[in-house]
């Protein structure tokens, strides 16, 4: 289901940024976009979003790559919503709703950090894992 008011490139950016927690290093815009299953070339657009939302830092070379640009307990979910710029679509009645019955997803998002998401995750894959044969 597509969430209203979501829009395929935010989610891709939390994606994106969730893949950098979970490195704890700087990774390559290729090697995002492989992990979050996009193209390079939005890939690309995603990361220069987050550099000037203040949430990524780039540096060039040998040893460059995307990096965040704080630890990832200090960046939560919320805050990257927050800028993201709103649709359009406000103005519709079913928008309004969605706003007002959306509002405790927004509070639970306002304290979820990129280190809980890389925790739950990193825990998701461990009890999918004990649960196979061998």
């Amino acid at each position: 289901m597509v969430w209203p008011g979501f829009p395929k490139r935010l989610q891709s950016a939390l994606k994106a940024l969730c893949c950098l927690a979970e490195s704890g290093n700087g990774m390559q815009s290729q090697k995002i976009a492989e992990r979050i299953r996009v193209s390079k070339a939005e890939t690309a657009k995603i990361l220069q979003l987050l550099v000037w939302g203040g949430f990524v830092t780039s540096r060039r070379g040998t040893k460059g790559g995307f990096h965040l640009a704080a630890e990832a307990d200090q960046i939560t979910m919320g805050e990257v919503l927050s800028r993201h710029p709103p649709e359009p679509d406000r103005d519709f009645g079913v928008m309004r709703v969605f706003e007002k019955t959306s509002a405790p997803c927004r509070r639970a998002f306002s304290r979820l950090t990129l280190a809980d998401m890389v925790s739950r995750r990193s825990s998701r894959g461990r009890q999918h894992s004990a649960g196979k044969k061998v």
